[in-house]
């Protein structure tokens, strides 16, 4: 059965869609059956994968998580091969989302078991692949509940900043009330440090701070541009496979194929 791994993190603007865009393009190129699934009604990683979410209307995230009869599709009508696209990513795939998913979410909170939804979408399918990776929105919502509850751990990735460093807590805190309530299993990976800059005094304590507290799998310098494949639908793995990124993402999906974490990440 395939390992879930959810990507979350409540604060926006930390790479958290990149993050999982990469990680899923390299387990791929790795020889790994993948499939993202974009649980963020903006769709970014849809886009980032070389869609658009216009394109995919009838066959997407809400098409599976809908309990209406005339929206309902089975979920392997909704899975897009990346590999059909311009650039072939073989191996890829993706469940894509659209901006219909923020109404959805409000019909969710009526439903019986509704923190289970997406874990029961994703049965028939799960076998198929050998990682599924979940891109959460950026708010800690029934959506990244569902996340939550369906996956077999979680890859945090926080900025390098004050803000973002105190808003992990809150996350871990979640985390642990969904352990304790409807996922024994789940399990936090690791933290990614991400925007680093290393010149800036206050960055470097913040880095210090989440390697004494947390397991850091890497850490990804601010001064690297990871968005410059987007209008292509190519990662930052594919485009420059030599980067300090493209190799901190690899030694991450090298991590998560070994079932080790543990941290690669320094300050120096």
């Amino acid at each position: 059965m395939g390992k879930v791994v959810a990507v979350a993190n409540q604060k926006g603007g930390v790479a958290k869609t990149t993050s999982a865009h990469n990680i899923a393009v390299a387990l791929s190129y790795k020889g790994k059956k993948t499939l993202m699934v974009d649980l963020d009604s903006q769709a970014s990683l849809t886009i980032c994968a070389g869609l658009e979410p216009t394109a995919a209307a009838d066959n997407n995230i809400v098409s599976v998580l809908t309990d209406e009869v005339s929206r309902k599709r089975p979920i392997e009508e909704c899975i897009h091969d990346i590999g059909e696209g311009k650039y072939k990513t073989e191996n890829c795939y993706i469940l894509p989302s659209i901006i219909d998913l923020a109404d959805l979410e409000w019909k969710m909170f009526s439903k019986v078991s509704r923190e289970m939804i997406l874990r029961r979408a994703l049965e028939p399918i799960r076998d198929k692949y050998d990682f599924i990776i979940i891109d959460c929105p950026p708010q800690l919502s029934i959506l990244t509940i569902n996340a939550l509850s369906c996956a077999d751990g979680v890859i945090i990735p926080v900025k390098t900043d004050y803000l973002s460093y105190r808003g992990l807590a809150h996350l871990k805190n979640t985390i642990a009330d969904i352990k304790d309530l409807t996922n024994p299993g789940l399990e936090i990976y690791g933290i990614l440090a991400t925007m680093y800059e290393k010149r800036a005094k206050y960055d470097t304590e913040i880095l210090m701070q989440l390697n004494r507290e947390n397991r850091v799998l890497s850490v990804l310098n601010k001064r690297v541009w990871a968005g410059k494949g987007v209008y292509d639908g190519l990662a930052v793995v594919e485009l420059n496979p030599n980067l300090d990124i493209s190799i901190a993402y690899n030694e991450v999906a090298d991590m998560l194929i070994a079932d080790k974490f543990t941290g690669i990440g320094g300050i120096e």
